[in-house]
């Protein structure tokens, strides 16, 4: 009986497996695109909303002169911390016209009594105004959003000025006030294709009136 002969088979040959993102170190990084580094040549960080909270020894220096070492809530103490009039969690920054010297006993009340800390606050904004507790970039954002709203109200005033006309025409034309979804047609429509809308109507009121068919009391609907 011939020996039983099996099939040949190609040799086997490993797969190379291919670096795991998993298996990188932590010290491991992508180099930054050439673009970026450009970008990022000439930022410079701005501070943490935690150390803009935090006293400069020159304006605790200068509370403490004020203050003539004494507390500023009881009159009576030794002052011995610089508080936050607007706390720290409340966006409250380490600006002088946020800042109050106590005695730890007053400290301790105004941080757990929610009615003294805003008769202080009250007290503050009357001595210094609203936003007391902003600092620099507080102002320098605040007023953005303001000159941002400003434009907004004065393109929505150019924006009626150009509306206010035709909606008397319609008004007048209607014997009627136009309603809301009839104002909101017209605010949909561009300057331009007011312009011309409003010329086409003109046309069709003076027409209608050329043939002795229009008085101003009439409606649109008849």
């Amino acid at each position: 009986m011939e020996p039983h002969q099996t099939f040949w088979k190609p040799p086997k040959q490993e797969k190379v497996k291919k670096p795991s993102s998993l298996g990188r170190s932590k010290r491991e990084k992508k180099p930054v695109p050439e673009h970026k580094q450009k970008l990022f040549k000439n930022h410079k960080p701005g501070k943490s909303s935690a150390s803009r909270a935090e006293f400069s020894a020159t304006v605790v220096k200068e509370l403490i002169k004020e203050s003539e070492g004494i507390c500023q809530c009881c009159k009576a103490a030794p002052a011995t911390t610089t508080h936050h009039v607007m706390p720290r969690g409340r966006r409250g920054r380490g600006v002088k016209t946020n800042g109050i010297r106590l005695c730890g006993i007053c400290h301790d009340i105004i941080q757990t009594d929610e009615e003294q800390l805003q008769y202080w606050i009250s007290v503050f904004r009357e001595r210094h105004g609203d936003h007391f507790w902003f600092d620099e970039t507080d102002w320098n954002e605040y007023a953005h959003k303001q000159a941002l709203q400003q434009q907004a109200e004065r393109e929505k005033e150019e924006r009626l000025k150009v509306i206010e006309p035709v909606a008397d025409l319609f008004s007048t034309a209607a014997g009627r006030m136009l309603r809301g979804k009839e104002l909101k047609f017209l605010d949909s429509m561009s300057t331009e294709e007011l312009k011309v809308f409003t010329g086409m109507m003109t046309d069709v009121l003076n027409g209608y009136a050329a043939q002795g068919a229009y008085h101003p009391h009439d409606r649109f609907e008849d």
